[in-house]
């Protein structure tokens, strides 16, 4: 009895599938979802040939890096990292879709929402390089605020 529910079980997840990857929706938008999100955004970035140039809805709070004195703006969820602390999980966004090798670009803080803002983000997946490494970032050509926040610490 054992063998043959394990059976059947392998035989579910084959078809189905074990929902660690983006869905498409029926107007080819990947959808990041909710339940899932740490896991799809892990995926895309484990293998970014797959996802490059393919465009991304993903919902998330809205972050700010200052460095050099530039602005980087992210959506993401908050995650667990390693050694006990905690890290944000998601993109980097730009209106430009053509950053430079350090992932710079003019960015004006009226373009985006207040830090914390709950928002819709759809764009285009790009990757600058990094210290010789691809560094994903999205291409916007959506960013709404949403009045409802969802999940902000994510799990898988």
């Amino acid at each position: 009895m054992k063998k043959a529910a394990l059976v059947l079980i392998l035989f579910v997840l084959l078809i189905t599938g074990c929902g660690g990857r983006a869905t498409t929706d029926t107007s080819g938008v990947l959808q990041i979802r909710e339940n899932m999100f740490l896991t799809q955004i892990t995926d895309i970035n484990l293998n970014p040939r797959e996802y490059l140039g393919r465009t991304i809805r993903l919902e998330g709070f809205i972050t700010r890096n200052h460095w050099n004195d530039r602005d980087y703006y992210f959506v993401g969820r908050t995650g667990p990292d390693c050694c006990g602390g905690d890290s944000n999980i998601g993109f980097q966004i730009s209106w430009n879709p053509n950053l430079d090798s350090n992932g710079l670009s003019v960015e004006e803080r009226s373009n985006f929402p207040e830090i914390d803002e709950w928002v819709e983000a759809i764009g285009v997946l790009h990757s600058y390089d990094f210290m010789g490494y691809p560094y994903m970032f999205l291409a916007l050509s959506h960013l709404n605020v949403l009045e409802k926040r969802g999940i902000e610490y994510v799990t898988r």
